[in-house]
């Protein structure tokens, strides 16, 4: 559920909810998030110790790990030589997790799971099964991120590319 800033701390404290993958919605102005900010600031630091009370007497148990990859959708057009911004985001989200539903993922590395990223013109992929914690499992995490690439590219046109940068260089700058 959406936490919010009319709704008090003790409230998100008691309440059982857990963290989880980036909903969708629409991201506060500067204007608006700073009077907010000590909210944030004190809701993270009771989420870390909340976790860290449930789990600091856990012993010997096995190292479950992943990873995510954060992918710009960026248009790019040779014949003037620009490069825009795509804001495609949430249609290739949603055409990759159709995709995943119907693929066959019974192979060692169990497919992809893809979210929403903080802009619109983002995407986050990261495996669907986390990695065991074996020396072997440190073999599955380089052919997963390539198996993520060659997924979202199924789904990009010719003229649209998804570097791994988490910036646009041009944000801001003339028509990006």
């Amino acid at each position: 559920s959406f936490v919010g800033p009319d709704i008090s701390l003790a409230e998100v404290l008691s309440s059982s909810g857990s963290m989880g993958p980036l909903q969708g919605g629409l991201p506060l102005s500067w204007k608006d998030t700073v009077p907010q900010s000590r909210y944030i600031r004190e809701a993270g630091v009771r989420q870390f110790l909340s976790t860290y009370r449930r789990v600091k007497d856990i012993e010997n148990d096995r190292l479950f790990y992943g990873d995510e990859i954060e992918y710009s959708l960026v248009k790019v057009d040779e014949q003037k030589r620009e490069v825009r911004i795509s804001l495609r985001g949430g249609e290739v989200m949603e055409e990759l997790n159709r995709r995943e539903t119907d693929a066959d993922n019974r192979n060692s590395y169990g497919g992809c799971t893809w979210h929403q990223e903080y802009g619109s013109w983002m995407l986050e992929g990261t495996p669907a099964m986390p990695f065991g914690g074996y020396t072997s499992s440190l073999l599955q995490v380089e052919h997963s991120m390539r198996l993520r690439r060659a997924r979202l590219y199924t789904v990009l046109p010719e003229d649209e590319i998804a570097p791994t940068m988490v910036i646009f260089p041009l944000m801001g700058v003339g028509d990006f």
